[in-house]
């Protein structure tokens, strides 16, 4: 069974540009690697990311997110089963999306959200535009 969760947090101050970057690349090699897709975005402080997988290596993951000092305040906006991805691999960048351009399986992503989980769509939503908004 696919699982997804979804949050966002404030980065930790420490944390240099360089640093980031570093980072988004070691989580979208790791989660390629493990078949998790998703999307990480980062903006003004703040991650918002997206998981979906293997429900066991999504709950282990989750937990693992939970206890990194590279951010805090962890808000968890949604976790629950899915029949299948919405994302085809993993994406992660500071400019992952933005309003000038498409990104289909988050739009298709947030299609599926707003039919299967109303409950959460208008939070993911107004996240999702809010990062799109800043990048």
């Amino acid at each position: 069974m696919w699982q997804t969760i979804s949050y966002v947090s404030t980065a930790n101050r420490s944390l240099t540009l360089p640093k980031i970057s570093e980072l988004f690349e070691f989580v979208k090699t790791t989660n390629d690697n493990l078949n998790i897709t998703g999307i990480l975005m980062y903006s003004d402080g703040n991650f918002f990311q997206i998981l979906e997988g293997e429900k066991a290596l999504i709950k282990e993951l989750f937990r693992k997110i939970l206890i990194d000092p590279r951010h805090y305040d962890i808000i968890k906006i949604f976790d629950h089963e899915m029949e299948e991805p919405s994302f085809t691999k993993y994406n992660s960048d500071f400019l992952t999306i933005n309003r000038k351009s498409k990104h289909s399986e988050l739009e298709g992503f947030l299609e599926k959200e707003r039919n299967h989980n109303p409950e959460t769509f208008n939070s993911v939503s107004y996240l999702t535009n809010k990062f799109m908004q800043l990048s």
